[in-house]
């Protein structure tokens, strides 16, 4: 019998994945390693914090599902967030903008 994942497993499995793939185009453009932990920490922070104010909303009310950003939307947003708040190497600079800027490109 299928059994529909929870919220909160849509949501880390989304970023596990996201953070894989920018994790290596980070590397790909040869960020320092530390320089990724530190920017992987802080999105990782920020979405876990979010993460748990949108499951305890949606375990109030299902219909909820409507009013919260999707799993890349919130991602995205943490990386704009990380973008403004820490000092980042040009290279790291310049990829997390091309994540901002083609998801507002998108929207």
């Amino acid at each position: 019998m299928y059994k529909p994942r929870s919220t909160r497993d849509i949501y880390v499995k989304s970023l596990s994945v996201n953070s894989e793939n920018l994790k290596k185009q980070l590397g790909d453009k040869s960020v320092p390693a530390g320089e990724i932990k530190g920017i992987m920490g802080a999105v990782s922070k920020m979405y876990n914090e979010h993460l748990e104010k949108i499951v305890e909303e949606c375990d109030r009310d299902m219909m909820a599902l409507e009013r919260v950003p999707s799993p890349l939307k919130l991602f995205v947003d943490c990386l704009a967030q990380v973008h403004k708040s820490l000092g980042l190497s040009p290279p790291a600079h310049a990829l997390l903008r091309q994540y901002v800027s083609a998801w507002e490109d998108w929207m």
